[in-house]
């Protein structure tokens, strides 16, 4: 089988050209503790005040104590099923 690098090359810049420009940007945090409607969350270093953020099943919170090394976030809805670690 003969592979020619201009086969190679034309492929590649088909492949390129039709990627997709709907990337999508996630921050992700580590939930470290869950109590009284409150979780304390690590690795959400772009968040800001007031943002909403969303954790596994879709339950949605607000981020208020923005503190240097985790956020803590108001929770919206029943806390049972968010696990810190």
């Amino acid at each position: 089988m003969d592979i020619h690098a201009a086969e190679i090359s034309s492929i590649l810049k088909d492949q390129i050209a039709n990627f997709g420009d709907d990337a999508e940007v996630a921050e992700v945090g580590r939930v470290l503790s869950v109590g009284d409607g409150i979780a304390r969350i690590y690795g959400l270093d772009n968040v800001q005040a007031g943002e909403l953020v969303e954790f596994t099943g879709g339950i949605v919170g607000m981020a208020l104590n923005l503190e240097t090394d985790n956020v803590g976030a108001v929770i919206f809805g029943d806390d049972r099923t968010i696990k810190g670690r």
